[in-house]
């Protein structure tokens, strides 16, 4: 049996300059953006996360506010190639 992967290879290095704008917690945004705060925590430190996850929070957070940029931009994969 083949071992499981470790899929968490996504981040996002405009986030935390994303959120800060608009909410001042992890907490905050986590409830305004639908999202669980130690996922919000994750997405501000930088540490990759699934890319549906990232990709979730920034729609949600797309939907809220005016980000500026195509998602797709935003969603940097840090597999080693």
């Amino acid at each position: 049996m083949s071992k499981k992967h470790d899929r968490a290879w996504f981040v996002c290095p405009q986030w935390a300059g994303l959120v800060a704008g608009h909410y001042a917690s992890d907490a905050e945004a986590g409830r305004a953006l639908k999202t669980d705060p130690k996922i919000m925590a994750r997405l501000r430190s930088g540490t990759p996360v699934a890319k549906s996850t990232l990709r979730r929070a920034l729609r949600a957070l797309a939907g809220r506010h005016a980000i500026g940029s195509p998602l797709a931009g935003l969603v940097v994969d840090k597999r080693a190639r």
